[in-house]
């Protein structure tokens, strides 16, 4: 559908808007109850409405909402995948910050020593930090996690990589 879709989630989606920056795709929050505020932002910034509120499908908006109606996260996320056809890419995964959505930076590993366990600074040589809120990631066990979450639940995963 879009290259590059951008999405705001309302706040009882916050697990699908994490899955989705997982994979590389733009997904903000809207922290507040979702209406016409959240609207006019999505408006604004161009981003896909992804909500459970049905009553959001009643209102005047020009853009795109989804109602996302499985409460399964696996559901969810093929469900959004079909929908708006996106791209499982190897190559943007793990590339946004799941705390808050910038876009992540690499940086070289004298800089996070003190960030990260030892254990983890002595057996990892690749960081990537956000430049908005300083979260470091690295390649280990939550990539791993997430890896086989994928592999089970969302279709044709394995072979879309």
């Amino acid at each position: 559908m879009l290259d590059n879709p951008q999405f705001i989630a309302d706040a009882t989606l916050g697990k699908l808007a994490k899955w989705l920056r997982l994979l590389g795709y733009d997904a903000v929050v809207f922290p507040k109850e979702a209406g016409r505020e959240m609207l006019r932002l999505a408006a604004a910034e161009g981003r896909i409405v992804l909500t459970k509120r049905r009553d959001m499908l009643e209102r005047q908006f020009s853009g795109c909402l989804y109602l996302v109606k499985d409460s399964d996260i696996g559901h969810q996320l093929n469900d959004i995948i079909g929908k708006f056809s996106l791209k499982i890419d190897k190559q943007k995964m793990f590339t946004i910050c799941l705390r808050c959505n910038k876009k992540l930076r690499s940086v070289p590993a004298e800089k996070v020593r003190n960030l990260v366990p030892s254990y983890v600074f002595e057996n990892c040589t690749r960081y990537n930090q956000c430049p908005s809120c300083h979260n470091v990631y690295w390649t280990g066990t939550h990539q791993r996690n997430a890896l086989q979450f994928m592999e089970k639940h969302l279709a044709n995963f394995h072979g879309r990589l």
